[in-house]
């Protein structure tokens, strides 16, 4: 799903004289002080903005492994959200597609200056809209669609020029309906127009990862989901992890959480099928927080090779897209957050985070599974969590790790 970029930190003067009083106290947290904190965060958020929050915060350094669940999961049955119920990952899928593809490249069959043409077949490509037409698709290459730098234009969050619904907004109001690939791609022949040339600009597209999904089919010749498990899922024990669309939950765990989008709960929708190679993956905190210490430990592959050929600002100020994940520079957000370290994962759309802060050997994964969210969690992890982390008193150094 995509990432609709507006303001975060809406009232500013609010927020700076809230950080600036927070920092200005100056004294040290101990682990328990900072948890009740992170608590009482998590409370207020269910108690004024959204039905449910679920996140988990794996600090060693700071002494803090726990996880904060409020409010309900399930609105309509009153099922209390808890630390291992399940959600939907929207964007934050990218990265499993994106460490499957660094996955390949390390192993040797493919590079990033691989054409995507050479995997996908040439019909399945033909039509769609960059500048240059078909000759120019030909140029696209798995770095440009990694950073999203294919030129083509994204079906779900951008306005069609027909007037066409967007794909977001049609999985909302056609809930019956059940999404092929071949259709998304077909919408976006159908509907929209270049956005660039290869290579030229950056432009934040789910198409990009549908191509690195076949992609994925086209070096190994399976589906990419199952690639993506074989690759990712299964080496990292990520047992509650599976593509929605394509695969059957595994045994033994709790219904998904609500999914809210503009008002109405979607999480029953046929229509999510819409969400593939973009996201398209249903996840819990445990399985998150694996993947995220996965990454950062080098497994499947290390970090490192998605933090890197930055779009600056690309997101919004702050927020750059590399190749296959998002960094969050604090003061580039907001200035008045000088000090706090830099934050490397990913968003999704329905208020989903995933990062690892490389200071702190941290990681810090959650959900809303709320659209309002969208840039909120981003503004929920400056302004509550990330100060609360930078006051407590480490108890391990990092060589002690």
């Amino acid at each position: 799903m995509p990432f609709l970029p507006r303001r975060i930190f809406r009232n500013s003067n609010a927020y700076l004289g809230g950080l600036l009083l927070f920092f200005a106290m100056g004294c040290s947290l101990s682990p328990e002080d900072a948890i009740s904190r992170f608590n009482s965060a998590a409370q207020i958020v269910t108690q004024s903005e959204v039905k449910g929050i679920a996140f988990w915060i794996d600090a060693p350094q700071k002494g803090i492994q726990a996880g904060f669940a409020h409010g309900l999961a399930d609105a309509s049955q009153k099922v209390t959200m808890t630390t291992d119920t399940p959600f939907f990952s929207a964007s934050v899928g990218k990265l499993f597609v994106a460490a499957a593809i660094q996955k390949l490249i390390a192993d040797g069959r493919l590079s990033l200056d691989s054409q995507a043409s050479k995997f996908i077949a040439p019909h399945e490509l033909a039509g769609l809209p960059v500048h240059g037409g078909d000759p120019a698709l030909q140029r696209i290459t798995v770095a440009m669609l990694l950073n999203h730098r294919s030129g083509l234009p994204d079906y779900f969050s951008d306005q069609a020029p027909d007037s066409s619904p967007r794909i977001f907004d049609r999985i909302v109001s056609e809930p019956n309906r059940r999404w092929r690939r071949e259709d998304l791609l077909d919408y976006t022949r159908d509907h929209y127009r270049p956005v660039g040339s290869p290579g030229e600009r950056f432009h934040y597209s789910d198409i990009n990862y549908d191509l690195l999904g076949m992609i994925l089919e086209g070096v190994t010749g399976k589906p990419f989901h199952q690639v993506v498990r074989e690759i990712v899922l299964e080496p990292l024990s990520l047992n509650q992890t599976w593509y929605h669309a394509f695969e059957t939950p595994p045994a033994g765990l709790h219904p998904p959480a609500d999914v809210w989008v503009q008002q109405k709960n979607i999480r029953s929708h046929l229509s999510l099928s819409a969400d593939q190679a973009g996201g398209g993956l249903i996840t819990t905190l445990a399985d998150l927080r694996k993947f995220m210490r996965g990454l950062a430990q080098g497994m499947p592959v290390s970090l490192s090779a998605l933090d890197s050929d930055y779009n600056e600002n690309a997101m919004h100020s702050g927020i750059d897209v590399g190749r296959g994940v998002w960094r969050i520079r604090p003061r580039g957000v907001f200035f008045a957050l000088v000090g706090l370290p830099n934050l490397v994962g990913h968003s999704g759309a329905t208020g989903v985070w995933a990062y690892y802060v490389a200071d702190w050997n941290t990681v810090l994964v959650g959900a809303v599974s709320d659209s309002s969210w969208q840039e909120k969690h981003i503004e929920f992890l400056l302004r509550e969590i990330l100060p609360i982390l930078a006051r407590t008193r480490n108890v391990t150094n990092n060589e002690d790790q």
